[in-house]
């Protein structure tokens, strides 16, 4: 089976923004968990590294809200997805959607056009 059929994100191109919130993310737990470890050391950076953590989850998640848009009213998909559907649930339901929950056109699931 085409990967790129199997989500509007990856067909669409816009996986690429995923991989990347991720990344922040994964930045994100590292630098909590070095802070958890800057308490052996006597906790010198603690605040410095939480302040770093927390700052980059924020503008991780705030970017990702904000990039990734339906390709043809350009909503923000993934703001209205955390608004709307249960916390538990929302990333697997914005990358199962067929069709924009805004303007209720199809999301692209073949190739991308060139």
């Amino acid at each position: 089976m085409n990967p790129a059929a199997t989500s509007w994100l990856i067909a669409t191109g816009q996986g690429w923004k995923l991989y990347v919130a991720l990344a922040g993310f994964g930045g994100s737990l590292v630098l909590f968990s070095l802070a958890l470890f800057s308490l052996a050391s006597g906790g010198n950076r603690f605040v410095a590294f939480v302040a770093c953590g927390g700052f980059l989850s924020v503008a991780t998640f705030g970017w990702f809200t904000t990039v990734v848009r339906c390709p043809h009213c350009a909503s923000r998909l993934v703001w209205r997805m955390v608004t709307t559907r249960p916390h538990s649930s929302w990333v697997i339901e914005l990358a199962a959607l067929d069709c924009c929950p805004l303007c209720g056109k199809a999301l692209v699931t073949g190739r991308r056009p060139q």
